[in-house]
Parts: structure tokens; C-alpha cells; sequence
């Protein structure tokens, strides 16, 4: 009977120890189905990395529209196919955790003095806890297992999130180095015009000088705007995976559509533009994706399964059980062997208290968890309610009102009652506003993708206001790529 049953333990350990990664990534892509329309793939042989390649090298041959960007990053970047290395390890230890403890084979020799056959014996000893302590380091192993796969998910969700506001930004800075290209030219028409004046003895000197000053800032702001768009090109290439910067970017930044969507509704009425944000709506729907939230959850799990094994190891000993052979006179005796460590000194207080401070610091880290998910969804939808009125008030009135200015003072130039410096002024007031219009509008999108990000299930980073004065949306990311 013994035998059978040791037979039959053996059996069940060698029948969970199978490691099987990719059957964590399948409940990582169930995870994302509902999520993203993007493709993940985990790279762990030849052939899917060959296919990997090909379907990038497809992907970047073509116009990078912003879901192919995403596409790609997904595909190629390093970083990500590193991540989903989390699932191996976490798989790994629940199939540790299910594996009793190697028994422990001893042998003994004595050889008389005298001379004569020797004395030998042998044993052999299990470790007793595992009976009682597997069910737990599973539940352990298990809650952690789902921890790392929530948290691959997310990593997913939050590259595809950055990859789209890189490309938002790539587009936006293109946008607005052409503007400010067109101010510089605008500037150097200005400067000519006066310096051709001044050599004419037609105007003072100090004409020249302010115009040459208004050229040499364009000029400035333009080299500028080079390197920004520079910047985040080769920021987009990083998230993609790729060393390559010459990107062939489709179209550029869409309008800010009139439908708004479910969570905002636009009113145009006789006074200033309104925008109603659907708050509630957002944050229950933040609340209920959040991937952060059910991995904090299920933190909590694994440190008080972990604290309930500290508990049972602290009260129940270390006990080996098994057996022990003899051989004395050439008889072979045999017999049942137990080793008790007794808990004199080490009676696992320690790791008690550590155990209870780690589900306190678990249901700590969830509540402050659930606190900036709900804060994010209320900055973001204030955030989108300030972009999307900006960036409405630039298209339906801004623009339209520099946009007629110029034409009117294009014709009273034509009707002789406007001088050339007017009518390069109305362009340079109308170049601005586009460059402006522009940094409204990548607000808009930035936010918009940050929101989607937060609505998926993901957590974004909401440390820069991609509003604030002076500032391209782009900055505070660039920092994190």
C-alpha cells in the first residue's frame, strides 16, 4: 500500500509538471479580443518570428497608416516580446508550485575493524508539509499567474496607445513645421520687400530692422520645428521596433469630427461653444475595464494566500517521512523514518508579519489603483472637453475668419488701398493660426487616444497637460519613449 501510494504522488506531480507558456498568451489574446483589433503575436520559434518580419516589412512598404503603426509596434517591438516573457515565469512557478519536494535518498556504510561484511543501510524521506502546503503555494502561484497576465495585457494596450500618440505627434509636428515654414517665407518677403524699399531712400532704416528681426525669428522657429519633427519621428521608430526614420506617413491630422461619439456631445448655440462630457458614463466604464484594477485584485489574493502558508508553516513543523533498510548479518531489516525540525528559535514570526504586511500593502495599492483610474477618467474628460472646444473654435471660426481676412486684404491690395506689408501681415496671421489650430488639434487626438487607452482597460500617463501654454502635446511622452 505504502508503494501504491507513493507511486500514485509520483504520478500527479510528474502530471503537473508540464510548462506550457503559450497556454497563458491564448488567455492573454481572449483578454485583448474585445479590446483591440491588433494582432498580437509571441515570437518563441523560427518560424513565427520569419512571419513577424514579413508582416512588418509588409506593413512599413506601404503609406504607415496610424492602426498599421500600431500594428507594427505590436509585432516588432523588443520591449513587448520581453514582457510576454512575464507569462513564461509566471506559468512556470504555478507548475513549481504544484511539485512536491524531491525525496531525499541517504545510504550508510560501516566496515568493522576486525574485518568482516559491513553494516549497510539506506533511506529515504519526503517532506510531509507538501500534503498541506500545495494547495495553498497554488493558490499563490495561481493569483500571481493571473496578476502577470493581466498586466501583459495592459503592457499591450499601453504600447498601442503610446504608438498612436507618437504617430498623432509625427503628424502634428509635420504640420506645424510646414506652418512655420510658411511664416519664415512669409518673413523673408517681408524683409526683402522693406530692404529693396530702404535701398530706394524710400523708408527708414528702422523699417529694415524690424522686418530683418521678424525674418530671423521665423527662420529660428522654423529650424526648430525641423528638429521637433525630427524627435518624433525617430520616437515613433523606436516604439515601432525599427532603426529606419524614414517613415511614409499617411495623410495628416484628421478634423475634429462634428459627431462627437456617446461620451461627448457638442452644442453650438448663440453664445460661446458648450461641451457636455458624459463623466459618469466614463468612469463606470473605466472602472469595469480597468486591467490594473484586476491585477491589483488579484495581488490581494496571492499575498493573502501567500500570508495563510506563512501561517501553516509557522504552526505545523518541518516533518520528513519515509524509510529506512538495514542489512546486519546479512539480514536486511527495514522500517518507517520520521525527522522532526523542531521550531526553537525560528517559529516564523517573521515571516507572519511579512506576509500580513504584504496583503495590507496589496489592498493598499488597489484602492490607490482605483483612485487614479477614477481620477483619470474625470481629467480626461474634462481634458477632452477643453480639447475638443478649442480645436471646434479654431475650425469653425478661427480659421474661417484669418482665412477671409487675407482674401480681403489680397483685394484691397488689388484695389490699391493696402500696401504689400498688409497683405504679408494677414498671411502671417493666418500661418500662425493654422500652426496653433494645429497644436489644438493634436491635443484633441492625443487626448481622445489617451481616453480610448483608459476605456480599453489601460491606465495612461496623464503627467503633462498637452494643452498648456507653450508646449507641443508631444513633450511630456517624448520623455517616456
Amino acid at each position: 500500500m505504502p508503494r501504491l501510494l507513493l507511486l500514485a504522488l509520483a504520478a500527479v506531480a510528474a502530471g503537473c509538471a508540464t510548462v506550457q507558456p503559450q497556454d497563458a498568451f491564448a488567455d492573454v489574446e481572449g483578454t485583448l479580443a474585445d479590446r483591440t483589433a491588433a494582432r498580437v503575436v509571441w515570437a518563441t520559434d523560427a518560424a513565427e518570428d520569419a512571419a513577424a518580419r514579413e508582416a512588418v516589412a509588409a506593413l512599413l512598404a506601404d503609406s504607415l497608416t496610424a492602426d498599421a503603426a500600431v500594428q507594427v509596434a505590436l509585432l516588432n517591438n523588443p520591449r513587448l516580446q520581453a514582457t510576454y516573457e512575464d507569462l513564461g515565469v509566471a506559468q512556470a512557478d504555478l507548475v513549481q508550485a504544484g511539485l512536491f519536494s524531491n525525496p531525499v535518498f541517504g545510504g550508510r556504510s560501516l566496515w568493522p575493524f576486525e574485518g568482516g561484511a559491513p553494516e549497510l543501510g539506506v533511506n529515504v524521506a519526503l517532506e510531509f508539509l507538501d500534503v498541506f502546503a500545495i494547495p495553498l503555494r497554488r493558490r499563490v502561484a495561481r493569483s500571481a499567474y493571473a496578476a502577470a497576465q493581466y498586466r501583459v495585457a495592459a503592457a499591450v494596450l499601453d504600447l498601442s496607445a503610446r504608438t498612436r500618440a507618437a504617430y498623432i505627434d509625427t503628424q502634428a509636428d509635420a504640420a506645424r513645421l510646414a506652418a512655420r515654414r510658411a511664416v519664415a517665407a512669409n518673413a523673408r518677403a517681408g524683409y526683402t520687400a522693406q530692404r529693396l524699399l530702404r535701398e530706394a531712400g524710400n523708408v527708414p532704416s528702422v523699417n529694415v530692422l524690424a522686418e530683418q528681426s521678424l525674418y530671423e525669428q521665423a527662420r529660428l522657429d522654423a529650424v526648430m520645428a525641423e528638429g521637433a519633427a525630427a524627435e518624433s519621428r525617430l520616437a515613433l521608430a523606436r516604439l515601432l521596433g525599427v532603426t529606419a526614420t524614414d517613415l511614409q506617413m499617411a495623410g495628416t491630422l484628421p478634423p475634429v469630427p462634428e459627431a462627437a461619439g456617446p461620451y461627448v456631445r457638442g452644442v453650438q448655440g448663440e453664445g460661446p461653444l458648450e461641451v457636455v462630457v458624459v463623466v459618469g458614463a466614463i468612469e463606470r466604464r473605466a472602472v469595469e475595464a480597468s486591467l490594473a484594477l484586476q491585477a491589483a485584485r488579484a495581488d490581494i489574493e496571492a499575498a493573502a494566500h501567500a500570508a495563510g502558508l506563512a501561517d501553516l508553516e509557522g504552526l505545523v513543523p518541518e516533518i520528513e517521512i519515509g524509510g529506512e533498510a538495514e542489512r546486519d548479518d546479512g539480514e536486511w531489516k527495514a522500517g518507517p523514518e520520521v525527522g522532526l525540525v523542531l521550531p526553537l528559535f525560528d517559529q516564523g514570526q517573521a515571516r507572519g508579519a511579512a506576509a500580513r504586511s504584504a496583503v495590507r500593502r496589496a489592498r493598499a495599492l488597489y484602492t490607490a489603483t482605483a483612485v487614479d483610474v477614477r481620477i483619470a477618467a474625470r481629467t480626461l474628460a474634462q481634458r477632452l472637453a477643453t480639447a475638443r472646444r478649442a480645436a471646434l473654435h479654431y475650425q469653425r471660426t478661427v480659421l474661417p475668419l484669418r482665412a477671409e481676412l487675407a482674401a480681403q486684404t489680397v483685394r484691397q491690395y488689388n484695389a490699391m488701398q493696402t500696401g504689400v506689408f498688409g497683405v504679408l501681415e494677414a498671411q502671417r496671421r493666418e500661418a500662425e493660426a493654422v500652426r496653433m489650430y494645429f497644436d489644438a488639434l493634436a491635443a484633441y487626438w492625443t487626448t481622445r487616444s489617451d481616453l480610448d487607452l483608459l476605456l480599453a482597460g489601460g491606465l495612461p500617463d496623464l503627467g503633462g497637460d498637452p494643452l498648456r501654454a507653450g508646449a507641443s502635446p508631444s513633450a511630456s511622452r517624448d520623455a517616456d519613449h
